[in-house]
Order: structure tokens, then C-alpha cells, then sequence
């Protein structure tokens, strides 16, 4: 059996072997999904590779130096019951992730000033600064290549851009909820914004330390040039509106604009639902 999740909500669900490549529709949101190819870092699940399977992930979350935590079949029943909760990041997403970074260190410079301290700071802080940052460079790099490749992402890489993704998201959910609650102007009722924020990004962080948010939330759907092309305008339309016109705080910009990339590749979706059967160019 193959064992994969549905782009849309989330829900764990199984395929035979030979469904590679078809249709299913997903028993929870009824959206049509395609069934992933599998591949090193997505074995079948069968009597003879399960073993192999449990050693992967027990040399994964040792690699990371993520401790058990929650009991491996807890962690599946929180996946299942509350799989809506748990992200699901594909190459768009990802894709726009990056560029909304890479826009943001060329363009502002507070941006650019804060990032520098954090990595000036003292000695043990920098170290474990250092090597986050490399990691999330790490994951920039590998969402721009697959964006534009159609090449298979092994374990490691899907590693590398899930830790990308959630330290995007939690990071400047945090920060950018902390610099509201700072702001002496906000109003009391204005809080609940911020504070839903460093919510969310927490509970990205725990859901990454008991492994509920793993690689498997990283998925093997191809981006096509047309989602690329018009996710980027629009990427670029609201970046500018963000950090230029209303010059919002560089954590808000970045917050703002990932809540977009990782929405609108499910509504472009669901609009044009054609848009995902074609053949990405080479």
C-alpha cells in the first residue's frame, strides 16, 4: 500500500500499489488527489520494508536530536484525528516561501540589520543561529531547484525544506506578533491578532518536536510553469503593496505573504483544477 496525504486538508490516505499517477478522492474533503509516485523517501508500506521504514525514522529524528517524544502510534492518531491542524507544503508554496525571503533581504534593510545582530550575538547563541540559518538556506535553495525541476526529492531534502517551511512560518508569526504587542498603539481588542500569531508558530514548534510535522507533510506534487508564473505575479503585487506602500514591519510583510503562498495554490486549485494534471516544463 501506499501511504500519502491529501493536499487540501490534510487526511491520511492509503492506495494500492499500482495507483501511481491515478485519481482518488479524498474521503474527508472530497477533493480529487493524485496518488504520489513513490520513491526512496516515501517507501510502500508492506510487511518487509515496515521494519526499514521504523529504522529511517528513528535515524531521522536522531540526526535532528528530536527525542521520542509522543508515542509513535499517538503521533498517528493526532494525524488522523486532527489532520487539518497539521501543514501540508508542496513546491509552490515552497517556491514562494523563498522568493518572498530572498524579495525581503535584497529590499529592506531593517530586515537586513536584524538578521545581523542575531548573528553578531554571543558566542553559544551564534553558533546555534548559524546553523539554523544554513539549514534554512539550505531549504531556499532546494525549494527554488525542485520548483523547476522534475526531479524526485529524497528523505533529507524533503527534511531540509520541512524544517525550512516551519521555521518560516513560526518564526515570523512570532516575531512579527511580538513587535504588535510592543506597539503601544495597539488596542486591546487589536491584541487577539498578534497573539493568534505566537499561538500558531508555537504550536508549529511543538508539532515539530513530537514529530506530528515530519517530511511526509512535504509533497511529491510537481509545481507546473503557469502555477509558478502566476502565483510569482501575484507574490510580487502583494510584496510591494506590503513592504513598499503601507511598509509594514519585514516579519508582518513575510507573515502576510505566506499566508498567501500557502493558500493560494489550494484556491488557484480549486478554481482551475486543470492546472495540476499538466506536465511541468523542462
Amino acid at each position: 500500500m501506499i501511504r500519502f496525504k491529501c493536499i487540501y486538508c490534510g487526511q491520511k490516505m492509503l492506495a494500492q500499489e499500482d495507483g501511481c499517477g491515478k485519481k482518488a478522492k479524498c474521503p474527508k474533503c472530497n477533493h480529487l488527489v493524485v496518488v504520489p509516485r513513490t520513491t526512496k523517501g516515501r517507501p510502500v508500506i508492506n510487511a518487509d520494508t515496515s521494519e526499514q521504514v521504523l529504522q529511517a525514522q528513528e535515524a531521522v529524528a536522531t540526526t535532528l536530536g528530536i527525542s521520542k517524544g509522543l508515542p509513535d502510534d499517538i503521533a498517528e492518531v493526532y494525524r488522523e484525528k486532527a489532520g487539518w491542524l497539521v501543514p501540508t507544503y508542496d513546491e509552490l508554496s515552497l517556491f514562494l516561501m523563498a522568493a518572498t525571503f530572498i524579495l525581503l533581504i535584497i529590499t529592506n534593510d531593517t530586515m537586513q540589520e536584524q538578521i545581523g545582530n542575531w548573528l553578531t550575538s554571543s558566542r553559544n547563541i551564534r553558533i546555534h543561529l548559524l546553523l539554523l540559518f544554513v539549514v534554512f538556506l539550505g531549504g531556499i535553495a532546494l525549494s527554488l531547484y525542485h520548483a523547476f525541476t522534475t526531479k524526485e526529492k529524497t528523505r533529507p531534502e524533503k527534511i531540509v525544506m520541512m524544517l525550512f517551511a516551519v521555521m518560516a512560518n513560526a518564526g515570523t508569526g512570532i516575531i512579527s506578533g511580538w513587535h504588535v504587542i510592543k506597539n503601544d498603539n495597539v488596542q486591546d481588542w487589536q491584541l487577539i491578532f498578534p497573539i493568534w500569531n505566537i499561538i500558531n508558530g508555537a504550536l508549529l514548534l511543538i508539532m515539530l518536536r513530537f514529530k506530528i510535522i515530519d517530511e511526509e507533510c512535504i509533497s511529491d506534487r510537481d509545481a507546473t510553469s503557469i502555477q509558478i508564473l502566476l502565483g510569482l505575479t501575484a507574490l510580487v503585487i502583494i510584496f510591494i503593496l506590503c513592504n513598499f506602500v503601507f511598509q509594514l514591519y519585514w516579519a508582518i510583510t513575510f507573515s502576510i505573504c505566506i499566508v498567501y503562498a500557502t493558500s493560494f495554490d489550494k484556491a488557484l486549485q480549486s478554481v482551475f483544477p486543470g492546472l495540476a494534471d499538466r506536465e511541468k516544463a523542462s
